[in-house]
């Protein structure tokens, strides 16, 4: 009897130990809109950050019905979204990253060193958005899109002048020696729908949210909790 019991105390511990892997990864999304164009003299608003005829950095979100908006950068210049449009996504703390996990992300291809070149250029980004908002036509963001999508889609979209400052900003992340310890607060959003009608993955700071469980993990933790009454019994 005893050892019947342990058996199933083991099992219930690994069935909710799953369930508290699965739920840590799981958010919502709710995109709010393009955010504001941020510090800085711009006189009457609202403006926001634009720039090749698209929004860039910052795009803010509430996550999870927070309380207050989030503002990530998006990494995918292809797919498109519309506020109040809403979804799941999977995160992923950047120091978690490697060879094995970058291939349930939205660009595999861009491999680990891509996924650490656009962390890099978000956070640059964010502070030359905090520092009177220096770069108020996201050519970070933009580098970001040519990493992610490995082709020139800046250069297709925004004037020489530009396009000579994104391709500074690439250089300047090709020349870092970047480890996954370098970014210990980035955590990138990636929708658990990646289809063509889907929408973009996104990087963020991490925030202090809870996340949702997912389906099949609320199954686990009912499926262990009978089994470890039936066997009490």
């Amino acid at each position: 009897m005893k050892k019947a019991l342990c058996m199933s105390c083991s099992l219930a511990f690994v069935v909710l130990f799953a369930g508290m892997t699965a739920r840590a990864a799981l958010v919502e999304m709710t995109y709010q809109g393009p955010g504001p164009i941020g510090p800085g003299p711009v006189g009457p608003g609202p403006y926001y950050n634009q720039s090749g005829g698209v929004y860039v950095y910052p795009y803010d979100f509430n996550i999870n019905s927070s309380s207050e908006n989030y503002q990530l950068m998006c990494d995918d210049f292809v797919h498109m979204i519309a506020p109040p449009e809403s979804w799941l996504a999977n995160t992923l703390n950047v120091t978690d990253l490697n060879a094995t996990n970058v291939e349930n992300l939205n660009f595999p291809s861009a491999g680990v060193t891509g996924y650490l070149e656009a962390s890099y250029l978000f956070e640059e980004e964010v502070d030359a958005y905090n520092a009177s908002n220096s770069d108020p036509e996201g050519l970070y963001n933009w580098a970001a899109w040519d990493v992610m999508t490995n082709s020139d889609v800046s250069g297709s979209n925004l004037s020489p002048g530009d396009e000579s400052t994104v391709q500074s900003y690439l250089t300047a992340a090709e020349d870092q020696s970047l480890t996954p310890s370098d970014f210990p607060n980035v955590v990138i959003y990636t929708p658990t729908d990646m289809s063509q009608r889907g929408p973009q993955e996104f990087f963020g700071y991490g925030t202090p949210i809870t996340p949702i469980p997912e389906p099949s993990t609320l199954g686990l933790l009912m499926g262990g909790s009978l089994l470890l009454l039936g066997r009490k019994r």
